[in-house]
């Protein structure tokens, strides 16, 4: 069982996720302090404003700083014999089995900071739910593609 990591370039795209992120709920803090100073709210709103602010920016700090780098190192997957092993999670780390019994489709995904970094993410769908591989080299991405869908294919069980 070989363990395969995401391409690095995910930590940068997971911090540029969590900065457009954060950047809506300070456009949403500012517009809470702009009301209560030009529309004569009470000001003890401004306390509130003010700890919603230091909670944002705890949270950027965890999402763009510590997580990123945590998420990286803790992911990996294995293509085995009979089943896809994905192990993820930052406090609590999770290992999913996916039989390729089980496997329903199997997809490739580009959205826009993808597109940027030339990364792809792979989702593999089951009738339990859709597992994703998030950030791989687009060759990598549809070779891994590709190479499930021929197991999938091999696979005796999946025969009528």
């Amino acid at each position: 069982m070989e363990k395969r990591q995401l391409n690095s370039g995910i930590i940068t795209i997971w911090r540029q996720r969590a900065i457009m992120t954060h950047i809506i709920c300070w456009l949403i803090i500012g517009g809470c302090a702009a009301s209560i100073l030009f529309l004569h709210w009470p000001h003890f709103l401004f306390y509130i404003v003010a700890v919603l602010a230091t909670l944002n920016v705890l949270q950027l700090i965890l999402f763009a700083v510590v997580f990123p780098k945590i998420s990286y190192r803790t992911f990996f997957y294995a293509i085995r014999k009979e089943d896809l092993l994905i192990q993820d999670g930052i406090i609590i780390i999770k290992q999913t089995v996916i039989p390729f019994t089980r496997v329903q489709n199997v997809e490739t995904e580009q959205g826009p900071l993808l597109r940027k970094h030339h990364l792809t993410a792979v989702s593999v769908t089951t009738a339990a739910g859709v597992h994703e591989i998030p950030a791989l080299e687009e060759t990598e991405a549809i070779a891994l593609r590709d190479q499930i869908s021929e197991l999938i294919k091999e696979n005796p069980a999946n025969e009528l």
